[in-house]
């Protein structure tokens, strides 16, 4: 492996070679393609102003992709080119997890390709396998990933992308048949799998927000029926100002708890330190999925179900 590796930093070498300011600010843009703040940006939007069924299907498929890459991040023990044993002049960033697979690329590709898929055109899958690439390679003129990150990366994004394609619409039957009850407990038997593994921290935000997101959208599913098409006829400018109002409000409300979460944290040395990052980001997703629907309904920014649907 350490030759391997070792080609690689030539490889990220050869790439800062031609480093200029505005390219490694272009990159630090492209980066955030495949992280968490692409996710935390678009999850919300797909389900609170596109399509909830297809933002909860995306939601859950790019955590499962979170999960695993964690869970192999801790497995492998890889390092990054700018750890003290390579180089730390290669590193124009900084992170702390270890190195392989690299997220970035796994989700990106995961995320990028199921939004491409509702298109349905080639373009849109080309598109989401460019994002994806440029995502990598900017992984690697920022100094934070050897090639054979990005490729494991590539690789297990394909796999997750198989399986949401195979599997995704059996166990939405499955789901739907089982009834709200079942499918709460599936979330939380699905939680439980996820932090058992290696309850540590870092591997609790999956866990906790599989939790989350599912107990909130099969409460929201069966009992708000919460459709976010539907915004009582309005089109043109009437619909897209309905749909900003939506995105506002919601994004406040996750901003918000943010911030009072900020205010109330423990010490990280402390021991409920870990509880209370695990509800963090499961109260998050109660708001996203659940508080934030009933939300517009109350606001009339979406339409509330009829008395037959109630």
């Amino acid at each position: 492996m350490e030759p391997m590796l070792l080609w690689g930093l030539d490889l990220i070498y050869a790439v800062q070679s031609h480093a200029t300011p505005a390219l490694t600010i272009f990159m630090k843009v492209v980066t955030n393609f495949g992280g968490a703040a692409a996710y935390l940006a678009l999850l919300p939007l797909v389900f609170w102003c596109y399509d909830a069924e297809k933002g909860i299907r995306l939601a859950l498929a790019v955590m499962v992709s979170v999960w695993i890459n964690l869970a192999l991040k801790i497995l492998c023990d890889q390092p990054r080119p700018f750890w003290p044993a390579y180089d730390p002049s290669v590193g124009i960033i900084t992170e702390s997890a270890n190195g392989f697979p690299s997220g970035h690329a796994q989700i990106s590709l995961t995320l990028w390709v199921i939004v491409a898929s509702w298109g349905g055109k080639k373009w849109g899958y080309a598109a989401a396998v460019l994002i994806s690439l440029l995502v990598g390679f900017s992984r690697l003129y920022l100094g934070v990933h050897f090639p054979t990150d990005l490729l494991g990366g590539w690789i297990l994004g394909a796999l997750v992308l198989a399986a949401y394609f195979l599997l995704s619409g059996r166990i939405k039957t499955l789901l739907l048949r089982g009834g709200q009850r079942f499918q709460m407990i599936v979330s939380a038997a699905a939680a439980f799998i996820m932090i058992l593994y290696r309850p540590t921290v870092e591997m609790l935000m999956p866990g906790a927000v599989v939790l989350g997101m599912g107990l909130a959208y099969s409460i929201s599913a069966n009992r708000l029926h919460f459709r976010p098409a539907a915004m009582f006829g309005r089109k043109g400018a009437g619909k897209l100002l309905t749909l900003a109002a939506r995105y506002l409000t919601g994004t406040a409300g996750i901003v918000l708890l943010f911030v009072v979460f900020s205010r109330i944290e423990p010490e990280k040395t402390s021991a409920y330190y870990p509880l209370f990052f695990f509800l963090r980001f499961a109260l998050l997703e109660f708001w996203i999925y659940l508080c934030a629907p009933w939300l517009y309904q109350r606001l009339s920014l979406a339409e509330a179900p009829s008395r037959k649907e109630s």
